[in-house]
């Protein structure tokens, strides 16, 4: 997944499932009741689109998936910005946010424990934050070159482990959390 003329991590593959409804060409359309165009698609691999218009007239595209997955295609979301959100079949959700251009900015995932990812994509790094329902939260940052891991425990104690720059780099962005702590 790594690619290293782009990004770090190659997040087209996510970048691709985004759908609205200018990009299918085979769909089947419909007029409600209330005068709303419906248009209807059936994907290769079994997944059924509705496209639609929101109340404010942004494209929406709700997308049942085989798996039982739901995934909702947002040309704007509150930002004004295109973004995915997902719940699947086990009871998680997941978030993609897009910028202007459709490329994978962050992921925000809620597992079915409850715990909590979030994960923002640059061009030469990728930062991660999870918060755990049990055993604390994680802060996690890689490169094409090192990366580095800080463990803030339940308790208030920290382990950390990785490069000593990337380590103050956490440090730094998630100052909020590891203000105080001791290393």
């Amino acid at each position: 997944m790594k690619n290293a003329e782009t990004k770090i991590i190659d997040t087209s593959i996510i970048e691709s499932r985004f759908i609205f409804s200018q990009s299918i060409s085979q769909t089947q359309e419909i007029i409600d009741s209330e005068g709303k165009k419906l248009a209807f698609h059936r994907s290769s691999n079994g997944n059924q689109f509705i496209f639609a218009k929101d109340e404010e007239g942004h494209d929406v595209a709700v997308e049942h998936c085989v798996d039982g997955s739901k995934i909702y295609h947002l040309s704007q979301d509150s930002k004004g910005l295109p973004a995915m959100h997902e719940f699947r079949a086990d009871g998680g959700e997941v978030m993609y946010l897009l910028d202007a251009d459709r490329r994978l900015e962050k992921i925000v995932e809620t597992k079915l424990n409850g715990d909590k990812v979030s994960t923002w994509f640059y061009t030469n790094e990728v930062i991660s934050q999870e918060q755990r329902q049990t055993n604390g939260m994680l802060f996690r940052i890689f490169n094409s070159g090192s990366n580095a891991l800080i463990w803030l425990h339940t308790d208030g104690t920290v382990t950390a482990h990785g490069s000593e720059e990337l380590i103050k780099k956490l440090k730094n962005i998630f100052i909020a959390y590891l203000d105080g702590a001791e290393f």
